[in-house]
């Protein structure tokens, strides 16, 4: 190749011949060459002039080759040096390649055009090294741009995802409308603009950001080829950089943009439905880009699934008892349906055997009264499990007649086993003050809701939580009843000295999904879910709350005329016996025993067996020596279920009766329609057991 521009060289060589060798040789191709004739001089020249290329002898006086290499190579490493040597030993050339020699070419050199091949390589590699690096320039300045741009975009992301959090607190778009534009306008830098419902004959005007030119309603069919029209059309974004000069849209004459940029964004529905359209002009700094339309058509879809879920919440009566049901303690539900067979087991074994020792007459007055407490006390434990195990049943509940305070009492119970000490309980529940229409479970929904909120408010300094029940006449009752057909109230109040409620939240706080609570702690619907309760009991709630003091919900139920459905037992010494012989069966030994203890004092014969599958061979060697089959329904082998199907079949007139602690799996409509003729919960008491024992064999 020809250089176009001279190209300076110098030859660094001890030998004066070489030198002038390849001086005369290298000028007849137009390059610039100057000489010296060592190491020392060589550097000399370098350092005061700048040159392309270098060639340079190893064995030289003074300064050899190599340690030329070696200086050049930390002051200009980009600087190509050609090494000619009379010396071709392998070490010189590793050496001088390794300190950044470009070639080695041996001396004498007898075609010249290698060494111009070698030159012409030589700077022919600096030249790409050099746009390299000038590339490498413009790509890092091309990234830090880039980079700078993503940089701005994520945080316009970030804002819009803060802003998706203010959205969720949207309700109906006639609400919210002004805050969906207000973000629209805010992150897009817009100073006009509007927001249009979509309604069923035209866009109906909600909100603008300056106000006054945009027209209350625009009647359907929209004018073809207006900026609504297409946007209704096409359901995507509309980016206008010049709306002046867009042949095609027509104008709707109005001149007061801003600029001739404008952006128009469509709020769509669950079914791709157009709710709304958002149209925004007069950038602060303009015009709009593309940019801006990516980022507001993300802040549409956040606004479109907000709308959506307000939508959601305001059908949420509708399907409030669902709501209720999920709602319902399904800890204590699961709990509960795991360890109620062994508890009433339990539970069997104290009520029975106390049966027995006050059946038997031996025992003194005092003693008499002590167990008639451990039975009074056992039967609230029976009614405390069949309470627990309401929260894992699927069914829903009828409404009654109830004294709740019972209830109250019972789930204060169960509180205080999860609410740290740092807390205190005081409650005031007196009973007796008058009964309520509603669901005794849901009751328990109420309070285990409240209380787990007061104590939630709390949990950082501890504090003192209270219950208070109490009973109030017309005179005495809030405003909120003075119209009311109930000349008495029953209220149920629960304060904490907790966080309280700032005053903004006061109005939100029975809204569905609204939640102070981080994420994990909370659904956001247990307050609504207690307001829904209370309203369906017939009653209201009031709330009284100062941020930083604590709060109080006051809770008023219409109170019904007091009076009792409850029945008594039947006393032990009504109860009746007989001389027929019963198969009994339980694969709790203590339990089996204990029953036919009973049995037996109430004059039946009694043949007590803990294994079913023993019971079941001795029912076909006898199948007619019984009277009577009691079985448990849990046991290993053969279930009660199946105990009695096999021998119903052998005997279908055969009388049984199943009782178990707790299965989810059976009822008593199932029971009955294998032959069962009674199916009982434990635990028993000895005169259920005898009034249903004597109810079976009679028919």
């Amino acid at each position: 190749m020809t250089p176009t521009k001279k190209t300076t060289i110098l030859t660094i060589d001890d030998e004066a011949v070489v030198r002038s060798t390849i001086r005369a040789y290298l000028e007849d191709y137009d390059y610039a060459v100057e000489t010296a004739e060592n190491g020392k001089i060589g550097l000399e020249i370098i350092s005061k002039k700048h040159f392309d290329l270098v060639l340079v002898d190893l064995r030289m006086p003074e300064v050899d080759g190599l340690e030329v290499l070696s200086v050049l190579r930390e002051k200009q490493p980009d600087l190509p040096i050609i090494v000619i040597s009379g010396t071709g030993e392998i070490g010189d050339v590793v050496e001088a390649l390794r300190l950044g020699a470009w070639d080695y070419l041996l001396k004498p050199i007898t075609d010249m055009n290698i060494l111009r091949h070698s030159i012409e390589r030589s700077l022919e590699r600096t030249r790409l090294i050099v746009e390299n690096r000038l590339y490498q320039l413009n790509l890092e300045g091309l990234v830090n741009q880039k980079t700078i741009e993503l940089e701005e975009i994520n945080t316009r992301l970030r804002n819009v995802v803060e802003s998706n959090k203010k959205l969720l607190r949207c309700g109906q778009l006639n609400e919210s409308g002004s805050l969906i534009l207000k973000e629209f306008g805010m992150h897009m830098d817009a100073t006009g603009g509007s927001i249009y419902k979509v309604a069923l004959d035209g866009l109906e005007h909600i909100a603008s950001i300056d106000a006054g030119h945009a027209t209350p309603k625009i009647n359907f069919p929209l004018e073809p080829g207006s900026i609504f029209h297409r946007v209704m059309k096409e359901k995507e974004p509309l980016f206008l950089q010049d709306i002046e000069h867009d042949s095609t849209l027509s104008s709707s004459g109005w001149g007061e943009y801003g600029d001739n940029s404008l952006l128009v964004f469509p709020i769509t529905g669950v079914k791709d439905e157009i709710l709304a359209i958002i149209s925004l002009h007069s950038k602060k700094v303009p015009p709009f880009n593309s940019q801006d339309r990516d980022i507001g058509k993300i802040l549409a879809s956040f606004a479109s699934e907000a709308l959506q879920i307000a939508k959601v919440s305001s059908a949420l009566q509708n399907s409030e008892e669902r709501l209720r049901q999920a709602q319902k303690m399904e800890a204590i539900g699961t709990l509960a349906g795991g360890i109620a067979h062994d508890f009433n087991n339990i539970l069997a074994a104290i009520i029975g055997y106390t049966d027995l020792s006050l059946f038997s007459g031996s025992c003194d007055e005092a003693v008499r009264k002590n167990l008639v407490q451990v039975k009074n006390a056992s039967n609230r434990a029976k009614d405390l499990v069949t309470q627990i195990l309401s929260f894992s049943r699927t069914e829903e509940f009828g409404e009654e007649a109830v004294d709740i305070a019972p209830i109250i009492k019972e789930a204060l119970k169960l509180l205080r086993a999860t609410i740290p000490a740092t807390i205190k309980i005081d409650a005031d529940i007196p009973e007796g003050l008058g009964k309520i229409t509603t669901d005794p479970t849901k009751i328990y929904q109420v309070l285990m809701n409240l209380c787990t909120n007061a104590a939630h408010a709390m949990h950082a300094n501890g504090g003192l939580m209270n219950i208070h029940f109490d009973r109030l006449e017309m005179d005495d009752a809030p405003d909120e009843v003075a119209n009311s057909k109930y000349p008495s109230w029953l209220r149920l109040s629960i304060s904490d000295t907790g966080v309280g409620i700032p005053k903004e939240d006061l109005e939100r706080i029975f809204d569905p999904y609204f939640t102070t609570k981080e994420k994990g702690e909370g659904t956001g619907l247990g307050l609504a879910v207690v307001h829904g309760i209370v309203r369906s009991s017939g009653g209201f709630i009031k709330v009284e709350s100062e941020y930083g003091r604590g709060s109080t919900f006051h809770l008023y139920f219409p109170f019904i005329q007091y009076g009792t459905t409850t029945k008594d037992e039947i006393a032990l010494a009504q109860m009746k016996g007989g001389d027929e012989k019963i198969l009994l069966v339980d694969d709790e030994s203590t339990l089996a025993a204990m029953a036919g203890e009973m049995l037996e004092k109430l004059g039946y014969t009694v043949q007590v067996l803990s294994s079913s599958k023993r019971a079941l061979q001795m029912f076909r060697n006898s199948p007619y020596e019984f009277d009577l089959l009691i079985t448990d329904q849990t046991m290993p082998d053969i279930s009660g279920m199946d105990l009695a199907v096999h021998t119903l079949r052998i005997r279908p007139d055969l009388p049984v009766i199943l009782y178990t602690g707790y299965s989810a799996s059976i009822d008593e409509g199932e029971v009955k329609n294998i032959g069962i003729r009674e199916f009982l919960m434990k635990p028993l008491s000895m005169s259920v057991l005898a009034d249903v024992v004597r109810r079976t064999l009679d028919g």
